[in-house]
């Protein structure tokens, strides 16, 4: 793992030296979420999760100190992964968003795009790749 600097003009998500990076990872398989804690550990990461974007809502309207990350899965029952960016959109959701699913179609990815999600990251992913993404967004 790389270090991280204090943050910057241009850049208003970056970590300093010594926090945590708060990540919000949304999925309705327990196994990717369970996943997630063994990839993300403390004391440089700091993990919650939500098992639905109504979850996810509700858990980043309840937080008084935003999470920085939201690492959302696209296909989940009620409220989807896309339905889930644009609220938090609508919400002016401070931090970055990432989406990792194995559904990303050319029209998935550009609504996607036209939201502005952070990145995007296609089912199976290896650790490394995901663990770069990640840190390139808090960099």
């Amino acid at each position: 793992m790389t270090g991280h600097g204090g943050c910057s003009k241009d850049n208003r998500y970056a970590f300093t030296m010594g926090s945590s990076l708060k990540i919000l990872a949304v999925d309705d398989e327990p196994s990717i979420v369970q996943s997630m804690f063994f990839i993300f550990e403390q004391p440089m990461y700091e993990l919650d999760s939500a098992g639905d974007g109504e979850a996810a809502l509700a858990r980043v309207a309840a937080n008084p100190n935003p999470f920085d990350v939201v690492i959302t899965d696209n296909n989940m029952p009620g409220v989807s992964g896309i339905e889930l960016v644009r609220q938090l959109r609508e919400r002016n959701f401070p931090g970055k968003i990432m989406v990792l699913s194995a559904h990303l179609s050319v029209d998935v990815r550009a609504a996607y795009e036209e939201m502005k999600v952070d990145a995007m990251i296609e089912k199976p992913f290896s650790v490394k790749a995901l663990r770069h993404a990640l840190d390139e967004l808090a960099a």
